[in-house]
C-alpha cells in the first residue's frame, strides 16, 4: 500500500473527524478572509470620499455628524449656513478651492445634492452619458442610480425615503456619471440654485398659509370684541388700540421673517487649503471668529474607527485569533483520532516502515485536512462577501468586489504552516510508537 493510498483511507476511516477538521479549518479561513476584505472595503472607501478634503465648514454642532452627512452622505447635517458667510469664507487667502454643497431632498433614497461642476472634478469624475447640468432643475445621477436621459423625477423633503414629494418643480435627468467606486455613484447632482429654489417656493407657501391663519384669528378676535357689553367699551378701546400695536409689531416681526428668509443657506462648504500650514489656522480661525464648525474629516473618521474598532490592527487581531481556531482544529483531529490508529500504524512499523516515514504520513494527513479547510474557506468566504454586497448594494450604500490584497495572502500562508506545525505533534507521537507492545495488545 502507497503512503497515498493509506492516508485516504485513514481519512474515509474517520471520515466524520477529518469532515469536522475541514470545517472548523474552513470555518476560521473564511471569517478570517471576510473580517479583512470588509475592513480593507471599508477603510478604502472612506479614503477614496474623504480623499483631499482638508476642512469642511457647516453649521455649529457635532463635528463627527458634519462630516458624515457632507462627505459620506450617510447622516443628517447639523443645520445650514448662510451662503452670504460661506461666500465671505471662499475668498479667504487661507483657502484654495471650495465647493459649496446644499441638501435637504431625495428620491427614493438617493440625496439630491446641489452643488457646482467643481464637485465632479473633485472626485475625478465625468459625464458618460448626455452632459452636465446648464439649467436649473437639470439633474446628472450617479451610476448606481436607475434613471435613463430625459426621466422626470419628483424630490421629496429630507433624506430618507418616504418624506413630502415636491410636485411643484420636476428635475429633468440630462447626464449619467461614470462608476467611480466613490460616493458620487449614488448622489444626483443638480446646481447650487435649484435645491434653494425648491426650498424657497416651499418655505414661502408656508408662510403664506402662516400669515393668512394669523390674520383669520386677528378677524375673530375682532369679531369677539364687538360681541361685548357697552360697560367695557373703555376695555375694548384699550384692547384695540393695543391689538393695532400687535398687528404693527406682527408686521415688522413678518417683515424681519422676510428678510430672514431672503436669507440662502446652504449645508456646507468642502474646503482645500493653500497650506499644511493654513489647514491648522483656518479650522481655529472659524470656530473662534464665525458662528459656523470647522471639522477636518481625517480626525473625525480616525476617532469614528477607533471607537468603533475598524482599525488595521483590530482585524488583525481577530484574523490570528481565528487562525488560532483552525490550527487547533487540525491538531484535535489528529490528535483524537491517533489512539485509534496506532494499530495500523504498528503494523505499518512491522511491514518495514521507518520512522520517518510514519512522521512524513501523519504531517501529510495534516496538511490535505489544512489544505481542503483553505481551499472551502475562500470558496466560503467569496461566496457570503458577494452574497452580503449584493444586499449592500440593493439598498443603495456600496460597492465591492472580493479582491486579492497582502492580508489575504498573509492568511492563507498562516493557516498552511499553522495547520503544518499542528500535525507536527501527532506525528512526532505516532514515529515513536512502539511495535512490540502495540501488537500485543492487539493480539
Amino acid at each position: 500500500m502507497s503512503d497515498l493510498s493509506f492516508i485516504f483511507y485513514s481519512l474515509r476511516s474517520r471520515l466524520l473527524n477529518s469532515t469536522l477538521s475541514v470545517f472548523l479549518t474552513a470555518f476560521g479561513v473564511s471569517l478570517a478572509l471576510l473580517l479583512t476584505q470588509f475592513g480593507n472595503h471599508i477603510q478604502n472607501r472612506l479614503i477614496k470620499d474623504g480623499k483631499n478634503i482638508d476642512i469642511v465648514v457647516g453649521s455649529k454642532g457635532s463635528p463627527l455628524q458634519l462630516i458624515l452627512s457632507t462627505v459620506y452622505h450617510v447622516d443628517n447635517p447639523p443645520g445650514n449656513i448662510a451662503l452670504s458667510d460661506a461666500e465671505i469664507l471662499m475668498k479667504n487667502p487661507l483657502v484654495k478651492s471650495s465647493i459649496p454643497i446644499a441638501l435637504g431632498d431625495n428620491w427614493k433614497g438617493y440625496r439630491i445634492v446641489g452643488t457646482t461642476h467643481e464637485y465632479l472634478d473633485h472626485y475625478n469624475a465625468f459625464v458618460e452619458k448626455g452632459r452636465l447640468w446648464k439649467n436649473d432643475f437639470e439633474i446628472v445621477v450617479g451610476s448606481a442610480i436607475n434613471l435613463d436621459i430625459n426621466s422626470e423625477i419628483s424630490g421629496a423633503h429630507g433624506l430618507l425615503e418616504g418624506g413630502n414629494v415636491h410636485h411643484d418643480e420636476k428635475y429633468k435627468v440630462v447626464g449619467i456619471m461614470n462608476q467611480t467606486g466613490t460616493v458620487l455613484d449614488r448622489l444626483i447632482l443638480t446646481s447650487l440654485d435649484s435645491v434653494l429654489k425648491i426650498h424657497e417656493f416651499d418655505d414661502h407657501n408656508e408662510k403664506k398659509k402662516d400669515l393668512k391663519n394669523n390674520h383669520v384669528h386677528l378677524e375673530e378676535k375682532k369679531n369677539d370684541h364687538h360681541t361685548h357689553s357697552a360697560e367695557e367699551e373703555h376695555q375694548h378701546d384699550h384692547h384695540d388700540k393695543q391689538s393695532e400695536d400687535d398687528d404693527h409689531g406682527h408686521n415688522n416681526n413678518s417683515t424681519y421673517q422676510e428678510k430672514e428668509y431672503n436669507t440662502k443657506e446652504i449645508t456646507a462648504l468642502i474646503i482645500k487649503t493653500s497650506s499644511p500650514i493654513a489647514n491648522i489656522n483656518l479650522p481655529r480661525q472659524i470656530n473662534k471668529e464665525t458662528s459656523m464648525l470647522a471639522a477636518n474629516p481625517a480626525v473625525e473618521i480616525t476617532r469614528l474607527t477607533t471607537m468603533l474598532g475598524l482599525g488595521s490592527r483590530t482585524f488583525a487581531i481577530l484574523s490570528i485569533i481565528l487562525i488560532a481556531i483552525a490550527s487547533l482544529s487540525i491538531f484535535s483531529g489528529l490528535a483524537a483520532n491517533l489512539e485509534n490508529r496506532l494499530g495500523d500504524l504498528a503494523i505499518l512499523r512491522a511491514l518495514g516502515y521507518s520512522k520517518n516515514r510514519i512522521f512524513k504520513i501523519i504531517c501529510f494527513e495534516g496538511m490535505i485536512l489544512t489544505v481542503l479547510g483553505i481551499f472551502f474557506g475562500i470558496l466560503i468566504g467569496m461566496i457570503v462577501f458577494n452574497f452580503f454586497i449584493q444586499a449592500i448594494n440593493s439598498l443603495n450604500i456600496s460597492q465591492a468586489s472580493f479582491r486579492l490584497i497582502p492580508s489575504f495572502f498573509l492568511i492563507i500562508t498562516c493557516v498552511f504552516f499553522a495547520g503544518f506545525f499542528a500535525a507536527i505533534f501527532p506525528a512526532y507521537r505516532a514515529s515513536k510508537i512502539s511495535v512490540a507492545n502495540q501488537l500485543s495488545k492487539n493480539i
